[in-house]
């Protein structure tokens, strides 16, 4: 595994000590929150496996850092097999008070170390257990993954019916049932009131032509609905029982010790929550040799990466305003380069065509003096002209040039 190459900023905290329970449960609601996905990992319960704990190095801990990565993944034992199952992998910030969620589809097809082949991402755990799966996500991402986490889905429920349910928009009529995956969702359209059983339900449903990346959206707004009942002193009174299920059942693990969950849960205030964001790995649907895959957008990889997953975004990136212009003519390649560029926080307010189409390389235009133009050419490997122009309402143009027409 690749060790973390974010440095230390601040110091531990030292919280005022409180009952054992409330670290573990500030551990888990805060996992649970900021990593995402966990609250609805698309997996069903294999009663027969041992409790499995991801990373059992004691002493493990965030230590003095600010700044990390984190897998959280889930396990599907159908048919036999333990597969990894609504993969999310996070970039928190503590000192910035960000932390962007990016989900990877479960049948993305990527290169599975050792084994010379490429097959779905889900499959590297049932080969190589959690270090095989972070191995495989570190060469596709080239980015460094710090920490696992994972729960079972009985956790996932009981956290849901601990917080008295969660109200969910359910988009349109979802009935589903296999018994063979001891899954049944019987859920019609419109906004109602869910329990646990029923959200893990909603946030598992897949069948219909969205597939992987409609559940992915179904999960994403059973996070934004948990973390409001979460906010709340409701669940203060759930603390203890809640805690004692997850201990006694197995159904919670973390390579992060209680130190690390106090730490976070202070962490976790209102500015982060305002700043958490969550992204999907671009891909499209692709059948190999009789196999359904998504097959990523590998272009699209150091952009994703870089800005969410190595440290280049940041919030206040936001505080420059650019223009994408297409000088190449090429169809849709503003809207590509637009959504590169909000990967690292900046604010796109315009994407057009420039005057012509015959700009051969690529030019940031400074039309306003500000930090981020020089970061911004280099990102783009493009060339740096000055025109100020008061009038207008960007601080930069970007034209893209025929040198772009191979990188999307």
């Amino acid at each position: 595994m690749a060790k973390s190459a974010y440095p230390a900023h601040s110091p531990m905290l030292k919280p005022k000590r409180k009952p054992w329970y409330i670290y573990l449960l500030a551990t888990m609601i805060s996992m649970f929150l900021l990593l995402g996905g966990c609250i609805v990992l698309r997996y069903k319960f294999f009663p027969g496996a041992p409790p499995l704990v991801l990373w059992d190095k004691e002493g493990s801990s965030l230590g003095g850092r600010s700044e990390f990565n984190i897998l959280v993944a889930g396990l599907d034992g159908s048919e036999g097999q333990t597969r990894t199952d609504s993969i999310i992998v996070a970039h928190i910030n503590l000192k910035e008070k960000y932390a962007n969620l990016v989900s990877i589809p479960r049948d993305s097809r990527v290169e599975i170390p050792g084994y010379g082949k490429y097959d779905k991402i889900n499959s590297a755990f049932s080969r190589g257990g959690p270090e095989l799966t972070v191995k495989a996500l570190e060469n596709f991402l080239g980015a460094p993954i710090d920490f696992y986490f994972i729960v079972r889905i009985e956790a996932a429920m009981k956290l849901v019916d601990a917080l008295g349910g969660v109200d969910i928009d359910v988009e349109k009529n979802m009935h589903y049932h296999d018994r063979a995956q001891n899954l049944y969702i019987d859920l019609n359209k419109g906004y109602q009131h869910l329990d646990g059983r029923s959200a893990i339900g909603y946030a598992r449903f897949r069948h219909d032509a969205t597939g992987d990346f409609g559940r992915i959206g179904r999960q994403q707004k059973v996070i934004a609905a948990l973390a409001k009942k979460v906010t709340s002193f409701e669940i203060i009174k759930h603390i203890p029982a809640l805690t004692s299920e997850l201990v006694k059942n197995k159904l919670a693990f973390s390579n992060l010790t209680m130190t690390d969950g106090m730490i976070l849960s202070k962490a976790y205030n209102d500015q982060l929550r305002r700043n958490l964001k969550t992204y999907i790995l671009p891909g499209v649907p692709e059948t190999i040799s009789g196999i359904s895959y998504v097959i990523p957008d590998e272009t699209e990889v150091p952009y994703l990466a870089g800005g969410l997953l190595k440290g280049g975004f940041n919030p206040r990136n936001r505080m420059v305003k650019l223009a994408v212009l297409n000088g190449c003519g090429a169809p849709m390649i503003t809207q590509v380069y637009k959504r590169r560029l909000e990967y690292f926080g900046f604010d796109i307010i315009k994407t057009d065509n420039a005057r012509d189409f015959d700009s051969e390389n690529t030019v940031v235009i400074v039309k306003k003096k500000n930090p981020f133009s020089e970061p911004i050419a280099k990102l783009l490997g493009a060339e740096l002209r000055i025109e100020y122009d008061p009038e207008v309402i960007e601080d930069l143009d970007i034209v893209l040039g025929r040198d772009k027409l191979n990188t999307y």
